[in-house]
């Protein structure tokens, strides 16, 4: 899998680069059939007094499917891990069997 980073106007430190990498190793088990895996994650910061301070989005490809899911916090490892829930649940969706409405039959 293959992971990358963008903070336009942040300072990321590597150590926090580090802890996203690992945070998304999840999806990474998750998709292992898959040869190649791309997530983007782009952390952009709001307005010094906006509250919640962090966006996030979050872009995964692998096989034919292009997910995206975004997320706000005033802490970037837990927008990070929101943003990761979503892409989690959009894949359950897609998958054989998935929780979607549309596999209920609703």
């Amino acid at each position: 899998m293959r992971i990358k980073v963008t903070s336009p106007g942040m300072d990321i430190k590597q150590s926090e680069i580090d802890q996203i990498e690992k945070d998304l190793e999840k999806i990474g088990r998750r998709l292992s059939s898959y040869e190649e895996v791309e997530v983007l994650v782009r952390a952009k910061n709001h307005s010094p007094s906006a509250h919640p301070k962090v966006h996030i989005t979050m872009e995964l490809d692998y096989g034919r499917n292009h997910l995206v899911a975004k997320a706000d916090d005033d802490d970037i490892f837990v927008a990070v891990r929101q943003a990761r829930g979503d892409v989690l649940r959009q894949i359950n969706d897609r998958s054989r069997g998935g929780h979607s409405s549309f596999a209920k039959g609703t």
